[in-house]
């Protein structure tokens, strides 16, 4: 029987589930946190491996940041100081670049960010754009030209369908609703001073926000609603 994750994802090339993580954790092996020697690695494997291959890496990176890009991650991920829009765009990248199971982990129970190392911080903007650079120069394309919208809509609902997302993860957390839901991030990452201000600011004016917050939070999880609030 073929395996799935061998094969080229729809609307890619070339480039399959396995060998886009397999590239991320050969890299992030051998590179660990250090962002530079990481993107030098990334550059140069996917320019051995060739267009095609630099193409579908661009264009995978673009399917999960989009697929990460949700209101209940953004509220976990301010909570680790990275509130803005750019910030959040930027810590998705990181997010990927941190492998398989963190990505997934993470969508899961966005509070499981709290184990990781931030090494030389928590975004990464430049890996957003490791195969559009890898394609550039091999080719001389531009990698966010190269890609229809009908296999960007079917590479984005392949890996959809991998993705098994928390209860939460499309709900706008305010302030006070944080030590419930990501305890172990807000005790990591919010000192006792700054727990009365609001770490998501949400825009209101935005009907995709207002539409977010109409059925309320989740559930609190009875596991996690005993942390000591401190100054809250």
């Amino acid at each position: 029987m073929t395996n799935q994750n061998e094969q080229p994802i729809p609307g890619c090339k070339a480039m399959s589930r396995d060998g886009f993580w397999n590239l991320i954790s050969e890299v992030k092996a051998a590179c660990g946190q250090d962002q530079d020697k990481y993107m030098d690695m990334l550059k140069t494997r996917l320019k051995e491996l060739g267009p095609d291959h630099a193409q579908d890496f661009h264009d995978i990176v673009c399917a999960y940041e989009d697929l990460a890009y949700k209101y209940g991650l953004w509220s976990a991920s301010g909570l680790m100081g990275h509130a803005t829009d750019d910030g959040f765009m930027d810590f998705r990248s990181w997010l990927i670049s941190q492998g398989k199971e963190v990505y997934f982990a993470a969508l899961k129970d966005p509070d499981s960010l709290a184990d990781l190392d931030p090494g030389d911080g928590l975004w990464f903007e430049s890996f957003a754009y490791a195969g559009y650079y890898a394609l550039k120069a091999l080719t001389g394309e531009d990698a966010f030209d190269n890609i229809s919208e009908d296999n960007r809509r079917m590479t984005k609902e392949s890996l959809k369908a991998d993705i098994e997302y928390n209860e939460g993860i499309n709900y706008p957390y305010e302030a006070l609703d944080l030590p419930d839901y990501f305890p172990r991030l807000y005790q990591k990452f919010v000192e006792p001073e700054q727990r009365l201000s609001c770490i998501n600011c949400w825009n209101y004016d935005d009907p995709a926000i207002r539409e977010a917050r109409l059925a309320g939070p989740p559930p609190k999880p009875e596991s996690k609603n005993t942390l000591e609030m401190g100054g809250m």
